[in-house]
């Protein structure tokens, strides 16, 4: 037998997996916040139904959260691991907790929007929004929407009145007339809608002109993405693990984006939504495991919000806030910017 031949044969030997080649988890097994949620939570759900934690050799135990900012509390305390926002690691990083985003999971800036009640006509002037009664939940950065609409169609956005209060509640005065307008985030928008309430504007869209008009980046009303968050501690102590982590989900994002069917049916069980939200919700996002501009363009802009109404006491640099050591020891492709570049 010839020497090309023999080394031919003995090749498939010498071929390693791909998981096998990778350097081994610190921790196998571990708790991981989530929030039932396909804005902050859809590779988590894919990746737990079709067992992609498994192939890379971790086994994480889900602590539900109802909300991000939950997520926000836990982690506070100590807890190492979980999904969120931007705004979750700015507020930590204020408060002096050592956590970093890992990577981004979906630009969510789409998932936040105005709808206008069923009784609610606004024309091509936008004057008419002065005096409207509008709905909204204290605490976030939503209302920066109608001050920008403002800056781009000359009306005054002092004059249009905000009353507090939570999204449930939102959406059936809007229903009701008792507001005009819901300022919130899916699913309740996609609910407003279905009792004859017009989708306005998101984050990343208008809607008034009567057809859906794309923002530039630069443009946008608003700007939001979810992240993996980490403590210090995890990243320095157990990269392995992370790493492994982080290949699940790009598994589970690629296969989202291949078989958009089939992980529709593993987030319905995973998360436990209704079908047609869902579909609202998931159309609404862009998801990708990555670390690039508008990721930066989230953090900032929500620092910005943060510093102007002192949440808190000193802006945060994504700099600092963004540690792409971990996926760029994984796939260093989805790393389109760094600290300095």
């Amino acid at each position: 037998m010839s020497i090309t031949r023999r080394l031919l044969l003995a090749a498939p030997a010498l071929i390693i997996p791909p998981t096998l080649a990778h350097a081994a988890p610190e921790e196998k097994e571990f708790e991981f916040l989530g929030v039932r949620d396909p804005q902050l939570g859809m590779q988590l759900a894919v990746a737990e139904h079709f067992g992609l934690f498994r192939e890379e050799g971790i086994n994480l135990t889900f602590r539900w959260q109802p909300s991000g900012g939950d997520v926000l509390t836990v982690m506070g305390s100590g807890f190492p691991i979980g999904v969120g926002s931007q705004f979750g690691q700015i507020a930590l990083a204020a408060q002096g907790v050592p956590v970093k985003i890992l990577c981004g999971l979906a630009d969510i800036s789409d998932t936040q929007g105005i709808v206008l009640g069923p009784n609610t006509k606004v024309g091509a002037d936008l004057k008419a929004l002065e005096g409207r009664r509008v709905a909204f939940t204290q605490g976030n950065n939503s209302p920066l929407m109608f001050m920008k609409l403002a800056q781009r169609f000359g009306f005054d956005h002092t004059k249009i009145q905000m009353i507090n209060m939570n999204p449930s509640e939102g959406v059936i005065a809007a229903s009701k007339g008792d507001v005009d307008i819901l300022l919130a985030w899916q699913p309740f928008l996609y609910r407003l809608t279905t009792m004859g309430g017009s989708l306005f504007a998101t984050g990343g869209a208008t809607y008034f002109t009567g057809s859906k008009v794309a923002l530039p980046e630069d443009e946008k009303l608003l700007y939001s993405h979810s992240v993996i968050l980490a403590h210090q501690s995890w990243i320095d102590g157990k990269p392995n693990t992370l790493a492994a982590l982080l290949r699940a989900l790009i598994k589970a994002d690629a296969r989202f984006k291949a078989d958009r069917a089939g992980a529709m049916v593993a987030l319905q069980r995973v998360l436990r939504i209704e079908p047609e939200p869902l579909k609202v919700m998931t159309e609404a996002n862009r998801y990708g495991v990555r670390i690039d501009q508008p990721l930066v363009n989230s953090y900032r802009f929500t620092n910005d919000w943060a510093v102007g109404i002192k949440r808190i006491p000193a802006a945060q640099k994504p700099e600092e806030g963004i540690n792409p050591a971990i996926l760029d020891q994984v796939d260093r492709s989805l790393v389109t910017w760094r600290a300095g570049a």
